[in-house]
């Protein structure tokens, strides 16, 4: 069992080999984002194996038999240099080879010192300990290492970044040696170097090499430099035994054009410039091969295929194009019958040696991409892993670093991120270093996966499209390997993947986002702002954002629309021929014109609106998460305003630059012949002898530092002087004090310290390289070629210093010395210091510490008196007597010109020379036969031929002679025959004679510096220029390099080398002879296009210039440039320097004036300060792009995806300002600070002193979002609407609306002068015809109207990103306050202080009012009527029978109160002042509706009761009044609890709405469910009472009147009662039927119309009111004595009841009697009694209606009404009296025990 678990073990491996590695998952996701202003789109593939997968390097070589090693391992002769205590270390004393301390280390003769002059350290061999490093720019690491002593090893050493990027070197002999170098121009990469024994040799002679030694067995030394501001690295060494077996060829080339290679052979070879060479090997055999391109000399570029007989950069399968040290592993195998030929292209962009091999002997070490110690190093170790190939057959690679632009490989991450490391397309920007750019944030690391990122589009340049690269596949070419070391060859396509949005996930993304934007806040260096801007917008490229970006873009309608954007565009394809002639595609074209922005028709997606469905159905707030869903569709087209322009940074910089460099003008003393010339200048003393002003150190550095101060921008000095603006005397002091440093400074220059010069290391005649006593880096120095690509990035500003021998500098008061020797007349060269001993002399000393004229001819102090004219330099003339004639005797400061001149002493300029081989003076005397014939000149080392005076005289004598006629010779050829004896002719100065020819003609043109001894060209020699070209080796256009280098001019390119000695020859050529420009016209007349230098075409020193070819039409027309139209040179005039008239005086015992160590102004430390604080103001400039930008998607993107992705609820949206950015307005400066809507023009006096910080917030006008509150009320008519954004003033009226968003200017002191620009939404109308802005303090409410003097609109700017141009209204602000004021602009009324509030509108007004003068004239006629009932009641008060109180008495109370409440509501509700009031709505409007109908269902219950119980007999009449009372409480009742439970209910069941959206809107407060509820309820309630009370007048009232009209009465009276029952039951029965209709249209309708209303209220309340007081006016007789009255009457048994009911007029009356007999015959009754008795009914036991017609007689005599009722009881008795003016009721009430109780009770 066991050996068969173990066979199936190994089965099981064998299956596993054979199976391979295999894809699990192959997906590709769309990522968009923005960074630091550029839009770029990425198709991101991910490629998930079931394993791990590998990389491999290797150590390889040739094979080689080692030579110089050491048979006796017992003892170690190597030179050990390792150790900086015993360097070298002593060695065995049998060691034969000596350990040198200094070295040569170039054919030169450079010295390098071996054991001093740095700090190294030693790290030992194979211990890979994993210890970081840290390289800071400036200051490199040394290394050294101990080799293997006795064993043929070859190294693998091997550099991996960990931050940053740098360079190493590596040699074996010294540091200063030729080394091996890595890529100074790119330095992307993991530098690994394979040293080899053989690289120590020499291919040719098998010699080894004498400088170039990078092998040894002896001690390595090893630097690492920093490109950027740090570099932190690992190193990893390893060792391997080299093959010595010797190569026996055997292969075969693969064609006449192929070089066959050996296995194990060392190739090497010479190829010229751009020189190509093809191989080929031959693989039989299966296993893994090495191929080792190691850079011993230059660069080499190798292509490699499997298919192509010819490989090159487009037909390859791999390709080894790193800078430098090129190695591969690949696992080959043959074909299946014959080799494998495997086809190897070199090419060489720069001629030289070279050597490579392929070899299977090698040590491979394989290593995960997660193993490695960072993820720089991880990403550049997997480049050139595989290859994206398209449908249409396109390959796209990642090759190197600096090729990954469109594919690159990123590292395996679960939330993959293209952005790290920095994309090359970022490398050489402006507005960042990318070196500089830190690790960003970074998620968790993804095993078992390889990752690449495509880059789709940046900006409007689309590369392909989304589809296109989903339907690619991803080659892996064996480069890559699996654990069980197969390689990967294989091809996968892709799945889409979706990332659903994450709440959880995104908050991450948002507390990354606020910590990093809290630090940003903070940080000012603007390196680090870099990197914290670009850690912020890569958090953007998250999974969590953009899978929310795209949830929220999903519920956004847009719309695809083209546009014209402004763009920088090629619109050629490389291969075009017009792609080479377009600036815009050409680089070589942008050297002669600007690539100009053009329109390009522009596919642009925009914000439509939100889709309200989709919000609805996954966001938790509806309304809140729309209006952020409509910030954040606004916000997407609107983001790239927040860019801060491109050319800003440097601008600001350049500002600067160009202060610190104009005032390097103070350092320059004047010329002068006395102090007074010196004023304003050190300390005002003329120095005679040099004629330049004695320098004052500290004055005159004071004095620049204030021109700088005084001149640099205030948001510059601002940053500088930490927070003030303001220079005086005491500020330059503490500046100057801040930048001491200790330095060697002498007395007689300013310049007399240390200084700076550029430094490249590779072309010391470059003219950049030159000294130019530069004393920072804003020295101007000249472009030439050594400054464009080709040396790019090998440039250090090395400090010149002589603080460590600064006592042997100085001045001899009366030698001339040459900087610090000193030559006497016997050509003797020594130190200024040991010529200058102690001496006594007569001369003229301008003070202690100066150079002296000595003279001479006065040797004893005896002499010395008197004056004498003293003339510059030393000069001086004894013969002059006068002050006078001495001034004459002046010398001027420049030559009037200069003429070509031979260096005879005797001043003979034309003469015959014999030249031939090896002439000397023994040479020239053999010529001399006859004596005299020939003369030996010393000082020219020529023969000359004096017999000869002319040329053909000359020519004549031989052919050896040469005539030499300087004479003849114009200026710029002034030169000698050959270049031998060129020396023969120079240029001698013609001095002025005279002050006015030295005034008006002598002066200096700059182009001088160009006519300067350099090479083969001596002083003043013209030059033949060529146009600048393309020479192939740079980018770009320029001066040519190479075998035939060019230096570089404003006018063009002329040789190094002296090709073109004639004007002739040169013009002939092709060229254009330039010579110096000697006067003014010619220096200024040469004009050019200065620009700025580019990192197009050099590598940037700081802020330099140089004139390329455009023509001035072409030149200005550059957007956005630094370009000038300018002279090429300038012209100083000269001045004339007068002889002075001095005393000479005996100095004793002058000796040498050493220089001295002392604190002085630092140059260089205060460029620093200065550039530091640009960079902070340019940082400020970032800072708030980056807030502007972050800000409006972070916080509407948050407040999204939590309401739609997440729990929801107010959480989601916080109250809040959106910052638009920060902005630094300084005194005496105008600036700009632009945004999404609008601007802020900031003029010179805007603020009044230094700068101020000033934040920008959005503030929304929804805020301001006008609503009416809701009421129980069905309001007759609605307040007038409040216009949304309205603007109120002091009275609360609403005078204008807001236009468009607002801005918060939050600042410390306030700002004037101000013009404020912001986008309106809407015009001005016809309301609100004034345009202005409104101005909102901290503790104000609303806005105010500023009454702006200045207001004008604008249209946006155009910027050319596919965005609308929009209205702005701008306004002058003259005072902006402190604090936090929000303006906004408004649209208002002309004269708006005054304007009242008011709620409704005119007509409604006047409509009211009349109203209202309508209910009060009812509500006084139902006073009136109430004061007439309590008259009679008061008349009545004492009499025997007292009218008791009757219901009509109530009727017109109610009816009364009702109208009178009305009244009152009518007068008031037009000012307004119940708006606000939810009790004077229920008094004044809900309350009067119960009233109302309290009144009018009396009558109804009394109707009812007289129809249903009366006229019907029914029994329950008995105990009426007690039953109508009941009947009317319970009504009533129920009406009043039913008010109070809607009031109560309405009240307490408020919509709280919860404003979920914080300070973005205005939740527009709405009635809740319950008050929607009651609302409904209670207008139904309304309505279906009105319908039931209409109904009821119409069928109680019609009953009456049928009643009446059978009654058998009197026309008179019975028409008045049938009259009155009908207005009665007409007018209510319409009035409720119509207030029913009305209450609907109401409240159903939402009418808002008072001409209805007023119209309803008459119909439906006045009318009817008037019905009630007109029908119960107490002014006729009987309504006097009571109206329509039912009296009833009980009888003490309480059994029955008597009850009467009169209508109308009291003398017509209906009789109902309620009687206990059962008789059912009429009984008739008619009565002409007038008195106020009561009449009753006895009705024991049954009720009979008597209508009393014949048997009774109405006798109207005298006004005598006699009413006789006849009560019947059992006798039936009748008594009718009849008497005047009296009426007679005679009531006989008789019951069992005789007794009547009389109650009389009035009942409406």
């Amino acid at each position: 069992m066991k050996n068969f678990m173990y066979i199936f073990f190994i089965l099981f491996q064998i299956i596993l080999l054979v199976k391979g590695i295999e894809v699990i998952s192959s997906t590709i996701v769309k990522k968009d984002v923005n960074l630091l202003g550029t839009d770029l789109s990425f198709a991101l593939v991910d490629v998930e194996f079931d394993q791990e997968i590998y990389k491999y390097d290797s150590l390889s070589c040739p094979n080689f038999a080692c030579k110089d090693i050491q048979a006796n391992k017992s003892i170690d002769c190597t030179c050990d240099y390792t150790d900086p205590n015993e360097c070298p270390k002593i060695r065995d004393p049998s060691c034969t080879n000596i350990c040198v301390k200094t070295i040569n280390t170039d054919s030169f003769g450079t010295i390098d010192t071996l054991c001093t002059g740095y700090n190294w350290t030693t790290i030992k061999l194979e211990e890979n300990s994993n210890t970081t490093y840290e390289a800071i720019n400036g200051k490199p690491l040394y290394f050294r290492m101990k080799a293997n002593s006795y064993d043929c090893k070859a190294l693998y050493f091997k550099v991996l970044p960990i931050y940053g990027y740098g360079t190493t070197s590596i040699n074996g002999r010294s540091q200063s040696s030729s080394p091996r170098t890595s890529s100074i121009s790119k330095p992307e990469r993991n530098m690994l170097f394979n040293i080899c024994p053989s690289d120590s040799y020499s291919f040719n002679t098998g010699n080894p090499l004498s400088t170039f030694r990078s092998w040894t067995n002896g001690t390595y030394f090893i630097k690492v430099d920093a490109i950027g501001d740090s570099f932190k690295f690992q190193i990893e060494t390893h060792t391997n035994f080299v093959t010595a077996t010797p190569i026996t060829p055997y292969c075969q080339p693969a064609s006449v054009n192929h070089t066959c290679i050996n296995l194990g052979q060392l190739n090497s070879g010479t190829l010229p410039d751009a020189g190509k060479r093809i191989y080929n090997v031959n693989i039989d055999k299966a296993g893994f091969y090495y191929f080792n391109f190691p850079t011993l000399y230059q660069s080499t570029l190798i292509y490699i295929s499997n298919d192509y007989p010819f490989p090159d950069k487009d037909h390859y399968t791999w390709s080894l194009i790193q800078d430098t040290e090129n190695y591969l592993v690949l696992y080959l195998e043959p074909n299946e019958n014959t080799p494998l030929i495997i086809y190897i292209s070199l090419e060489m962009p720069f001629g030289s040696q070279f050597v490579f091999s392929v070899t299977t002997q090698g040590t491979r070490y394989a290593r995960k991409i997660s193993e490695y110690p960072s993820t720089i190093s991880g990403i550049l170790a997997f480049l050139d892993s595989a290859s994206l190939i398209t449908p249409s057959g396109q390959k796209y690679k990642s090759v190197t670093y600096s090729s990954s632009t469109i594919l690159s490989t990123v590292y395996p991450l679960l939330d993959m991120n293209p952005l790290w490391p920095v994309s090359p397309l970022y490398k050489g920007s402006t507005l960042f270093s990318y070196s500089n750019i830190s690790q960003p944030i970074l998620g968790d690391i993804k095993p078992k996966s390889f990752q690449v990122s495509f880059l789709l589009s940046k900006n409007i340049v689309f590369f392909e499209t989304y589809e296109t690269i989903a339907s690619s596949s991803l080659q892996f070419y064996s480069t890559l390997f699996d654990e069980n070391q197969k390689p990967l060859n294989l091809s996968v396509r892709f799945n889409e993947k979706r990332i659903e949005c994450n709440d959880k996930e995104f908050q991450k993304i948002i507390s990354f986002i606020g910590n990093t934007e809290n630090t940003l806040f903070n940080v000012s260096d603007i390196d680090e702002l870099n990197n914290y801007r670009y850690r912020l917008d890569s958090l953007t490229i998250s999974d969590a954002w953009i899978s929310c970006s795209n949830e929220a873009l999903s519920l956004l309608q847009m719309e695809t629309v083209t546009k014209n954007i402004s763009a920088y565009l090629c619109p050629f394809s490389s291969s075009d021929p017009e792609f080479q002639t377009n600036p815009c595609c050409s680089i070589g074209a942008r050297y002669y014109q600007c690539c100009v922005p053009s329109m390009v028709p522009t596919n642009i997606t925009q914000f439509v609106s939100v889709n309200q469905n989709l919000v609805s159905e996954k966001c938790s707030s509806q309304e809140c998460t729309s209006s952020v869903l409509a910030d954040y569709g606004s916000s997407l087209v609107g983001i790239d305003d927040c860019a801060v322009p491109s050319s800003e940074p440097t601008r600001l910089l350049l500002e600067s630059v160009t202060a610190l460099r104009d005032c390097k003008s103070k350092l320059i003393s004047p010329f002068c012949s006395n102090d007074t010339n010196c004023n304003g200048y050190g300390n005002g003393k003329c120095n005679l002898y040099s004629r330049t002003c004695v320098p004052d150190f500290n004055k005159v550095d004071s004095s620049y530092v204030k021109c700088v101060l005084s001149n640099l921008s205030p948001g510059t000095l601002f940053s500088l002087l930490e927070g003030s603006t303001t220079v005086n005397d005491d500020v330059v002091n503490k500046v100057f004090n801040n930048h001491l440093a200790i330095d060697c400074i002498g007395e007689n220059d300013i310049k007399d310290r240390s200084t700076y010069v550029w430094v490249n290391g590779l072309d010391d005649t470059c003219y950049s390289a030159l000294p130019h006593d530069c004393m920072d880096e804003s020295c101007l120095t000249y472009h030439d070629v050594c400054l464009e690509k080709i040396y790019s990035g090998s440039w250090n500003f090395e400090l010149i210093s002589n603080v460590d021998d600064c006592s042997d500098l100085g001045i001899c008061p009366y030698l001339s010395c040459n900087g610090n020797t000193y030559t006497d007349s016997n050509g003797v060269t020594t130190s200024c210091g040991n010529a200058c001993v102690s001496k006594d002399f007569c001369g003229v000393c301008t003070n202690e510490d100066s150079q002296c004229h000595v003279i001479t001819e006065l040797t004893d102090q005896t002499s010395c008196q008197n004056q004498i004219c003293i003339l510059p330099n030393g000069e001086y003339d004894l013969s002059v007597t006068t002050e006078s004639d001495c001034k004459s005797k002046g010398r001027c400061s420049v030559p009037c010109g200069y003429e070509c001149s031979s260096i005879l002493a005797n001043g003979q300029d034309d003469y015959c020379a014999y030249q031939a081989s090896g002439m000397d003076s023994s040479y020239c005397s053999s010529l001399n036969n006859p004596a005299g014939t020939t003369e030996w000149s010393t000082e020219a080392n020529v023969c000359i031929l004096r017999s000869a005076t002319n040329q053909q005289q000359c020519a004549a004598a031989g052919a050896n002679y040469t005539w030499i006629g300087c004479s003849s010779m114009l200026e710029g050829e002034c030169l000698g025959p050959n270049e031998e004896y060129a020396g023969l002719c120079s240029l001698k100065p013609i001095e002025c004679q005279t002050e006015q020819e030295c005034l008006s003609a002598a002066g200096t043109c700059s182009d001088e510096f160009y006519f300067e001894p350099i090479g083969f060209y001596p002083f003043g020699y013209g030059k033949c220029v060529f146009p600048h070209t393309n020479n192939g080796l740079i980018t770009g256009i320029g001066c040519l390099t190479g075998l035939y280098p060019q230096h570089d001019t404003p006018n063009g390119c002329f040789y190094q080398e002296f090709y073109y000695p004639t004007a002739a020859y040169c013009e002939a050529s092709g060229g254009k002879w330039w010579t110096p420009a000697r006067d003014q016209s010619t220096c200024t007349s040469q004009m050019g296009c200065r620009i700025l230098e580019s990192s197009d075409y050099v590598d940037n020193l700081p802020f330099n210039y140089y004139f390329n070819e455009m023509n001035k039409k072409n030149c200005l027309a550059c957007a956005n440039s630094f370009n000038k139209w300018t002279n090429k040179f300038d012209w100083t005039p000269a001045t004339w320097l007068p002889g002075v008239y001095k005393s000479v005086t005996w100095n004793t015992s002058k000796s040498f004036i050493p220089n001295e160590n002392r604190n002085v102004f630092n140059y260089q430390l205060f460029y620093n300060s200065v550039t530091k604080a640009t960079k902070t103001q340019v940082a400020d400039l970032f800072r708030s792009e980056a807030y502007c930008r972050m800000e409006r998607l972070q916080s509407n993107l948050n407040s999204i995806t939590c309401s739609c992705s997440g729990d929801g609820g107010s959480q989601c949206f916080t109250a809040s300002t959106p910052l638009l950015g920060q902005t630094k307005p300084c005194a005496g400066v105008s600036s700009t600070f632009s945004f999404d809507y609008g601007k802020i023009q900031f003029t010179n006096d805007s603020i009044s002193q230094s700068c101020q910080y000033s934040s920008i917030s959005q503030i929304s006008r929804e805020i301001y979002t006008s609503a009416q509150k809701e009421s129980l009320a069905s309001n007759f008519v609605s307040y007038e609407k409040a216009d949304k954004y309205g603007v109120k003033n002091s009275k609360g009226a609403i005078i204008g609306t807001l236009l468009g968003d607002g801005i918060m200017i939050k600042s410390q002191d306030g700002i004037s002068d101000a013009t404020v620009c912001l986008v309106i939404l809407e015009r001005s109308n016809d309301k609100y015809s004034e345009y202005d802005f409104a101005i909102q303090i901290d503790d104000e409410s609303t806005p105010t109207p500023i009454q702006s003097k200045e207001i004008f609109t604008q249209m946006s700017n155009d910027t050319g990103n596919g965005k609308d141009s929009q209205l702005m209204l701008c306004s002058i602000i003259v005072d902006i306050p402190g604090g936090n004021p929000i303006y906004f602009p408004i649209n208002r009324m002309d004269r708006w202080e005054g304007e009242g509030r008011r709620a409704f509108d005119s007509t409604s007004r006047a409509l009211m009012y009349t109203l209202a003068a309508f209910f009060l004239a009812v509500a006084l006629w139902g006073m009136v009527e109430l004061t007439l009932i309590a008259i009679s009641r008061i008349k009545n008060r004492g009499k025997t029978i007292k009218r008791n109180f009757q219901l009509t008495h109530l009727l017109i109370g109610v009816v009364t109160l009702f109208i009178t409440i009305r009244a009152i509501y009518f007068f008031i509700m037009p000012s307004g002042n119940l708006s606000d009031n939810p009790i004077a709505d229920y008094i004044l409007v809900v309350l009067p509706t119960f009233i109302y109908f309290t009144a009018f269902n009396i009558l109804l219950v009394l109707w009812y009761v007289i129809v249903f119980l009366v006229l019907k007999k029914n029994k329950s009449a008995d105990n009426l009044t007690k039953r109508l009372f009941t009947i009317v409480f319970v009504i009533n009742a129920f009406l009043y609890l039913l008010f109070i439970a809607i009031v109560l209910v309405f009240q307490y069941t408020k919509s709280d709405p919860t404003n979920d959206c914080g300070s973005r809107i205005i939740v527009s407060v709405e009635s809740s469910t319950p008050q929607r509820v009651v609302s409904i309820v209670y207008a139904a309630i309304q309505a279906l009472i009105s319908l039931i009370m209409g109904a009821a007048f119409i069928y109680l009232g019609g009953r009456l009147f049928i009643v009446m009209r059978s009654t058998n009465i009197k026309i008179g009276s019975k028409s008045n009662h049938q009259r009155k029952i009908f207005i009665l039951s007409f007018v209510c029965s319409i009035g409720f039927l119509l207030h029913c209709v009305f209450v609907l249209i109401l409240v159903a309708g939402n009418v808002n119309s008072m001409i209805f209303s007023f119209i309803g209220l008459i119909i439906t309340e006045i009318i009817p009111a008037c019905s009630i007081l007109f029908c119960f006016d107490q002014r006729s007789k009987n309504n006097m004595d009571g109206g329509v009255s039912t009296r009833g009457a009980s009888s003490r048994g309480g059994k029955g009841g008597k009850m009467t009911t009169i209508v109308g007029d009291s003398r017509q009356s209906i009789s109902l009697s309620q009687s206990q007999s059962n008789s059912n015959s009429p009984s008739e009754f008619y009565s002409n009694n007038d008195s106020p008795n009561d009449s009753s009914i006895n009705t024991p036991n049954s009720s009979n209606l008597t209508v009393n017609n014949n048997n009774n007689n109405n006798n109207n005599n005298n006004n005598n009404n006699n009413n006789n009722n006849n009560n019947n009881n059992n006798n039936n008795n009748n008594n009718n009296n009849n008497n005047n003016n009296n009426n007679n009721n005679n009531n006989n009430n008789n019951n069992n025990d005789n007794n009547n109780n009389n109650n009389n009770n009035e009942i409406e």
